[in-house]
C-alpha cells in the first residue's frame, strides 16, 4: 500500500485497537500511536511521535481515544483518511452518554466536562471519511438501519460501511478517489448550515433539520426548554445538535452551541463584526423528533417584541441561568 496516512478514531478503545491490529496484520502495515492530552498542538507531518510524511505513507494512526482533532488534523494534511469505528452495538448509548473522557481532569480541560465523552463520539464520526460499524451482526436489522442513517445524517459525506474484516476497509480507502472534503467540513451540521445536507442513508425515524431566528433568546426561557423540551425527550430524541446562538444578556457576542445527549455548551466566539451570524442558527439531529414543536419551543424562548423594544438595557437585567462565560462580555458597549 502506498496511500497516505489513515487516522483510526474511535470512543471504545478495546474494539479500535482490536480493528488496527487486525488491518496492520493483514496489510503488513506500520502502526503509529497518537497519545491525547493537552496541548496537543501538532501536525501529522510534524509530529514526532509519528514520523514525516514519507515514514507515514502506508502507516495506520491509532488515535487515542481523548485526542483533540482540531489540533491533530490541521493542514496541510487537512484532506488525511479518518475512519471511524463505531460499535454498533454500543453507538446510541455512547452518544448519550454523560461520562468525561477523563474523571480528574486539569481545571480548564475540557476532557473533564460532563458529556464530553459523548461529544468525542459525534466529533469522530462527523470528521470521519468512513464510519466503519463492527459488532453489527448482533444488531437487529431495522435498529441497525437506523443506526446506519444515523450516521450519515451526522455526516453525509462519509462512506458507511458495515465491517467484515477491517483489511476491506483499508483497502477500499486505497482504492477510492481521494478525498475531497476537509475534515472540517464533513459534519452534518456544517452541510446543513449550508445547506447542502444530503445524507445518503436515511430511515424515516431519523431526522436533521436547521433552525433559523433572528431574535436573540431569553436565557431563563431558554433554559426551560434545554430542561423540559430538549433533555425531557417530549420533542423526541436529540442527540446531536451544533450552530451559533445569541444570547440577549449578553449582547454583541456570537455563541456556539453544541449539545449532545444530556449535555450542552454555550460558548463565546467573538466580538460582533457585522459578519457574524445574526440570529439563530442551529442544526438538530435525532430520532422520532417533532421538528414543528421543537421549532415553536424555541421560538418562545426568543425575544417577544416589548422584550426587542426594550434594548439591550434591558435585556442585561432579564435572569440569566445559563453557565457565565470565561470573561464577562455582556456587558460590552459598542
Amino acid at each position: 500500500m502506498e496511500s497516505g496516512p489513515i487516522v483510526i478514531v474511535g470512543v471504545c478503545t478495546p474494539e479500535r485497537r482490536r480493528y488496527v491490529s487486525r488491518a496492520a496484520a493483514a496489510l503488513s502495515l506500520r502502526v503509529a500511536h497518537a497519545a491525547g492530552g493537552r496541548g496537543r498542538t501538532a501536525s501529522l507531518p510534524t509530529n514526532p511521535h509519528i514520523g514525516g510524511a514519507d515514514a507515514q505513507r502506508g502507516m495506520l494512526i491509532d488515535a487515542a481515544t481523548d485526542i483533540e482533532l482540531e489540533h491533530f488534523l490541521v493542514s496541510p494534511r487537512e484532506f488525511v483518511d479518518v475512519v471511524c469505528v463505531v460499535d454498533a452495538v454500543h453507538m446510541l448509548g455512547d452518544l448519550r452518554d454523560d461520562v468525561p473522557l477523563m474523571e480528574h481532569a486539569p481545571a480548564g480541560d475540557d476532557r473533564g466536562d460532563h458529556g464530553s465523552r459523548a461529544r468525542q463520539a459525534a466529533s469522530f464520526i462527523e470528521a470521519a471519511s468512513l464510519v466503519a460499524f463492527v459488532n453489527w451482526e448482533e444488531v437487529e436489522t431495522a435498529r441497525l438501519a437506523v443506526l446506519m442513517a444515523l450516521a450519515s445524517h451526522l455526516n453525509p459525506t462519509a462512506r458507511i460501511r458495515l465491517s467484515r474484516h477491517p483489511a476491506d476497509d483499508v483497502r477500499s480507502i486505497a482504492a477510492a478517489a481521494p478525498t475531497e472534503t476537509p475534515w472540517q467540513m464533513r459534519a452534518g451540521w456544517v452541510q446543513a448550515l449550508n445547506s447542502e445536507h444530503e445524507p445518503f442513508m436515511t430511515d424515516r425515524r431519523v431526522q436533521t433539520f436547521r433552525y433559523e431566528q433572528l431574535r436573540a433568546f431569553h436565557p431563563g426561557r431558554l433554559r426551560e426548554v434545554l430542561d423540559d423540551d430538549i433533555d425531557s425527550g417530549r420533542m423526541g430524541r436529540v442527540l446531536r445538535s451544533v450552530g451559533f446562538c445569541r444570547l440577549a444578556t449578553r449582547p454583541n457576542i456570537l455563541g456556539r452551541w453544541e449539545q449532545v445527549g444530556s449535555a450542552m455548551w454555550i460558548d463565546p466566539l467573538a466580538e460582533d463584526d457585522g459578519l457574524h451570524t445574526v440570529g439563530q442558527e442551529i442544526v438538530f439531529t435525532g430520532l422520532d423528533m417533532h421538528p414543528r414543536r421543537l421549532h415553536d419551543a424555541l421560538d418562545r424562548a426568543a425575544l417577544t417584541d416589548a422584550e426587542l423594544a426594550g434594548g439591550p438595557a434591558m435585556w442585561r437585567r432579564f435572569a440569566d441561568p445559563l453557565p457565565p462565560w470565561p470573561v464577562d462580555t455582556s456587558r460590552t458597549d459598542h
